[in-house]
């Protein structure tokens, strides 16, 4: 996990999933960089330095699991595994321009994995598949489940691969929603430009796009933040004493302002139940308003307001932020690539009046297309809770109508 402390640490056992792929036949040959602390947006540590974006040597791989993504998108492997607890699948695939599942808690086993915030709770970590096509995304994340993994990991539920729920957004309308500013921070021109792509691909294929409501996404991302924070640091420090290594810049680290009681983490946790109770009844609302009698069938949103970022920027992924909080389902696909002439600096852009600190940073670092030369943009597909199946073929026809939309338009 990035400490110094950890080196040379030899694990007595496999984690629960380790043991699954070996069963199935497969050869396990490499570790890849993490941050320290894993609780960061770019893979760095005062163990192995920077891990770079092979895209775009000048920008960050993302994180944490940004040398699985850097690797994969070197075609060094044909399949990894990242974990996600506030984007670290979803940051480091949209980087560096490959495909991801963050699923839902308790689908994929998670027992006897390392961790940072171990017994932390409230927002569990999850393990997926990181590859190079949707495809492998399907046919991994089935034979996992084929395994019956909640016969060994006690917190996985008893839910087998689901073709129905797959199949359900097969060969008929659909009803997306779409998230084009998360109320803290503006799209840059490319990723705008992915939505767009997104959005006119999906209605020429014959599908309803409606605008999402993000208006409480603030509220869901402030108490994402106190929960990570809710011990005051003390289980990170733990791993740094074990070496007296010095923290890593930007590692998002509670401290003794932000440690809690237990009595206000319950709290904490009420809130976050009354709010995916307003949430689900919001998304189920969307019904009225569908041309499908249905509620959104799912929701396309950015994965960061830049393709990928530079190096020890700081951000805030509050596009990430709900879809952890509530444990939705997502999949990551690769839209397009940063075009020169197309992603240049509008006018509105330039002159646009930002709102905060991570707003305004978007805004100065996106100075012209040349600075993300070669990256990818990807987006994400958000279904309900426990709607991996379903995410996993709502992206399929994502992707099918991008294609048919590029042929038709190049």
């Amino acid at each position: 996990m990035g400490y110094i402390g950890y080196l040379g640490e030899i694990a007595e056992y496999n984690s629960f999933l380790v043991d699954t792929f070996l069963s199935l036949g497969a050869v396990i040959y490499v570790k890849t960089a993490l941050p320290q602390t894993i609780m960061l947006g770019e893979t760095r540590s005062n163990l192995l330095g920077l891990t770079l974006n092979p895209l775009n040597r000048e920008l960050s791989c993302g994180g944490s699991s940004g040398g699985e993504g850097s690797l994969i998108a070197m075609k060094g492997s044909i399949l990894g595994l990242g974990t996600d607890i506030g984007g670290s699948i979803r940051l480091p695939c949209g980087s560096n321009g490959i495909y991801g599942l963050k699923p839902s808690d308790g689908r994929i086993p998670y027992g006897l994995a390392k961790n940072s915030l171990d017994g932390q709770e409230s927002i569990p970590s999850v393990i997926g598949p990181m590859t190079r096509s949707l495809s492998n995304i399907h046919f991994v994340f089935k034979l996992i489940l084929e395994t019956k993994p909640w016969l060994v990991d006690p917190k996985v539920h008893n839910i087998p691969w689901r073709n129905d729920l797959f199949e359900e957004s097969q060969n008929k309308k659909l009803c997306f929603g779409v998230i084009q500013f998360d109320q803290i921070v503006h799209l840059s021109p490319p990723v705008q430009r992915a939505i767009n792509i997104a959005i006119k691909a999906l209605e020429q294929a014959g599908h309803q796009i409606i605008e999402w409501d993000t208006t409480d996404h603030p509220e869901g991302l402030g108490m994402l933040v106190k929960m990570f924070q809710a011990d005051g640091g003390k289980d990170i420090q733990k791993a740094l004493d074990l070496s007296g290594e010095p923290i890593i810049q930007g590692a998002f680290v509670g401290s003794s302002e932000t440690e809690i009681s237990v009595y206000e983490n319950w709290q904490l946790n009420s809130a976050r139940t009354k709010y995916a109770i307003k949430y689900l009844e919001k998304w189920n609302k969307t019904k009225e308003i569908t041309s499908t009698g249905r509620p959104v069938d799912g929701i396309i949103s950015p994965i960061y307001a830049l393709p990928a970022y530079p190096h020890y920027f700081e951000l805030m992924a509050g596009y990430n932020a709900i879809a952890n909080l509530l444990q939705l389902s997502s999949v990551i696909l690769p839209v397009t690539r940063v075009d020169l002439q197309l992603d240049q600096i509008t006018d509105e852009y330039r002159n646009m009046k930002t709102t905060n600190k991570f707003d305004k940073a978007v805004n100065d670092v996106y100075k012209s297309p040349e600075i993300f030369e070669n990256c990818m943009v990807g987006l994400q597909v958000i279904c309900k809770r426990l709607e991996d199946e379903k995410a996993i073929g709502m992206t399929m026809i994502l992707e099918d109508a991008i294609k048919l939309y590029k042929t038709k338009n190049n």
